[in-house]
């Protein structure tokens, strides 16, 4: 079971005549067989009487794992292993512990939820909604060597099996029907980037409406627990440009998910202002000199994104969107693709159902994750 880090992993012994602990840690990327210093040692006391010495880890590891993402999807993990030694008043060891090596993802745990065995595909939602002509991707944890078959209309179009890796960059895999190292979103985005020339033409556009590029309806990942459905439903958009964002799941994934109606962007600023002299020493002024001026002008743009009709497999979507630390939102532009960092600026929202609501669909507003003037320095 991986360790996911937005939660608590407490450590510890319980021993009799414990007087305090030293737990070694130690944290790396890379080969599971790495040599690696020591990061932290930790000294902690018993209290009082007892017999108890516990440590909260998750913090201290948390710190090796930064997520990023430009559009290209790597498993971002960390291993990690703790020794810990116990003293007595004496200053004499009376227990030392193994050193175990596991891995830790940036995820985290519900209050209410029970710590589980990670499974192999690292969604919670079993039906998906996807653009048409867009390659998705299922982000699958690798330690269960799982097996990924796509369908279309019941027959197998794709299928892989993955084995276990050392490497902790390789210990969540994004497959997608074209395998777990695909990283083109379209077919005109995979023509480009390969050297080629897209003609928008008449014979292209007939043959991408006949034909849908890597069209699945379902797919199943299955391992020694057992197997996973995910129902697929291919959205064909019309009217709107739909936009893809990219979240970090609850169990510290990349997950994509499309908002495919309206969107709207809103640009505000902040500015300091102040009044000048513009009189000169005759005691004659410009009229087209500015008397109340403006500076420190700042521009902080926002992007209100619609859904579409979706079911109420996504409300858990929507919650992990929401409590997620780091969101990209993908745009379409002449030269390819534009990956940007949004904050989810909606601080609320209710959960919607068909009994109540009917209809299932969502408004969230994002915040882009910079100033509109570059000012980075």
């Amino acid at each position: 079971m991986a360790i996911n880090l937005r939660s608590p992993y407490f450590i510890g012994t319980i021993q009799t005549n414990a007087s305090y602990a030293i737990l070694d840690l130690y944290i790396w990327t890379g080969s599971y067989n790495a040599s690696t210093p020591i990061i932290y040692s930790l000294k902690k006391s018993v209290v009082g009487t007892g017999t108890e010495i516990f440590f909260d880890l998750s913090e201290l590891i948390r710190d090796y794992i930064d997520i990023t993402f430009d559009g290209n999807y790597n498993g971002q993990a960390v291993w990690f292993k703790e020794i810990q030694t116990v003293y007595n008043a004496s200053n004499a060891v009376i227990f030392t512990g193994s050193a175990n090596t596991q891995l830790a993802l940036d995820g985290y745990w519900y209050f209410e939820e029970a710590q589980t065995a990670t499974p192999s595909a690292l969604i919670s939602n079993r039906e998906l909604f996807v653009l048409e002509d867009n390659a998705f991707r299922i982000p699958i944890y690798i330690n269960n060597s799982p097996t990924v078959v796509f369908y279309k209309d019941g027959e197998v179009i794709a299928s892989e099996t993955l084995s276990p890796s050392p490497d902790s960059a390789n210990q969540i895999k994004y497959v997608s029907i074209y395998g777990d190292d695909f990283n083109y979103d379209t077919f005109q985005e995979r023509v480009v980037e390969t050297g080629g020339t897209f003609e928008d033409n008449y014979c292209i556009e007939s043959f991408l409406n006949k034909f849908s590029i890597g069209a699945v309806d379902k797919i199943t990942v299955s391992d020694s627990s057992g197997i996973q459905t995910i129902k697929v439903n291919v959205i064909e958009e019309c009217k709107y440009e739909p936009k893809k964002v990219t979240f970090i799941n609850k169990f510290g994934a990349l997950q994509d998910m499309y908002f495919f109606k309206k969107s709207k962007e809103n640009l505000s600023i902040k500015k300091e202002s102040y009044k000048s002299n513009t009189i000169d020493v005759y005691g004659q002024y410009n009229k087209s000199t500015h008397v109340n001026r403006d500076f420190n002008v700042i521009g902080n743009e926002s992007i209100s994104l619609s859904s579409g009709y979706l079911s109420e497999e996504y409300n858990e979507v929507f919650k992990q969107l929401m409590l997620s630390e780091k969101v990209w939102v993908t745009n379409i532009i002449e030269s390819g693709e534009q990956v940007l960092p949004i904050n989810v600026k909606t601080s609320s929202i209710a959960y919607k159902t068909s009994v109540n609501d009917k209809l299932v669909d969502y408004t969230i507003e994002f915040d882009k994750s910079f100033d509109t003037i570059n000012n980075i320095r």
